[in-house]
């Protein structure tokens, strides 16, 4: 695969390495409701906006739910049929799924475009899947020329959210490489419907329902299809924050396993999150963060007080974790990592690291060599 320090094309063979990946990071997923990015939330008020659906209600409670780091995603199923009842058209959902983007994909979708090739792009989005939907389990195959790919939607299985589902991944891979080039089949898990040439017109091939669950056949050769917004320098950054992202997600599940969940959990698992996201802008003021998180300056550091933190203590935690990490890896440079920490020179990250470990990052990479 093309995860190591000298990455090569991907294969087909590779490729298929992403069943085992999704298998695993599944029995990481989270043990309560699976979760979306609320970069989703953008799609349905981009459906509202482009038919001129006024719905203000609908919007408010779109608007508050936004200003979240993630969403339930049975709480975004529910949603799904709040739209449907204001404008009830067939196949709402593949409609739907049709006006996404790579960037509502949050952290995912802008790695997807800095990636080479499809193939690159769908075996990171494999990698990654679980910080599109916590409980996604994708099964990949190869056979005959075609790619097979099947998963469920354990929390939220109604056939809109099935047909928004399919939709979301094909409008994905015809986004990364500028073509709209159909399945060769796709699978839908309720019954057929009066309007099945419908479905099939806007997919551009057939459908099949009734099927044990979802799923979409594209064409081996479009692997090797290239992105034209690839950029390797991004790319490496991009990788490295999803890394770090899944890290600290995974961190907060065994924190939220050993206490009961609480709004002051949730309060700082959403700042890491975000903080991650600041890092790679290379803006992390505390004013910016409140402001991302919805806060006021003042009750941003309150609520930071009340557990006994303060803001520099936990930039500071983040970055000396991710600082550990980034060093064991021989091919990062010292001006990679500080940009990967969100410094804006490399000096203040040598002081920074020495600060915290007593040891320059080059005494610490030539320990780690040592052992």
């Amino acid at each position: 695969m093309a995860y190591g320090r000298k990455a090569r094309e991907v294969s087909i063979d590779d490729y298929c390495v992403v069943d085992i990946l999704c298998h695993h990071l599944n029995t990481l997923a989270m043990k309560n409701s699976a979760v979306i990015p609320t970069s989703f939330i953008a799609v349905l008020i981009r459906y509202l906006d482009e038919r001129s659906l006024v719905a203000p209600e609908l919007r408010q409670t779109l608007g508050a739910l936004a200003e979240q780091p993630h969403i339930a995603n049975l709480r975004f199923s529910e949603l799904l049929a709040e739209v449907y009842e204001i404008s009830p058209v067939p196949a709402f959902g593949v409609q739907l799924g049709r006006m996404v983007q790579p960037r509502d994909f949050g952290l995912v979708g802008y790695l997807l475009t800095a990636c080479s090739t499809l193939g690159q792009a769908l075996t990171r989005y494999g990698r990654f899947q679980t910080l599109v939907l916590t409980d996604l389990s994708t099964q990949v195959e190869v056979s005959s020329g075609v790619i097979s790919h099947r998963w469920d939607l354990q929390d939220a299985d109604t056939p809109i959210a099935c047909e928004f589902g399919v939709a979301l991944f094909i409008t994905l891979y015809q986004s990364l490489i500028g073509k709209s080039i159909p399945p060769v089949k796709v699978g839908l898990p309720f019954s057929e419907p009066e309007d099945k040439a419908l479905y099939e017109a806007l997919l551009g091939c057939p459908v099949v329902f009734n099927t044990s669950c979802l799923m979409v056949d594209i064409p081996s050769n479009l692997m090797w299809m290239t992105i034209s917004s690839s950029d390797p320098y991004l790319r490496k950054i991009f990788d490295r924050q999803a890394e770090a992202l899944l890290l600290t997600r995974e961190h907060s599940r065994f924190s939220r396993d050993k206490a009961p969940p609480g709004d002051q959990e949730d309060f700082l698992e959403q700042l890491q999150q975000q903080l991650l996201m600041a890092m790679k802008d290379g803006d992390t003021q505390a004013s910016r963060l409140a402001s991302e998180m919805g806060y006021s300056l003042r009750t941003f550091y309150r609520k930071l007080a009340d557990e006994g933190y303060s803001y520099r203590s936990i930039l500071a935690g983040l970055r000396r974790r991710l600082a550990k990490k980034y060093l064991a890896d021989p091919s990062l440079s010292y001006s990679d990592i500080a940009m990967l920490l969100g410094y804006s020179e490399q000096s203040a990250f040598i002081r920074a690291f020495k600060d915290w470990m007593g040891v320059t990052p080059g005494e610490f990479r030539r320990n780690l060599r040592g052992d």
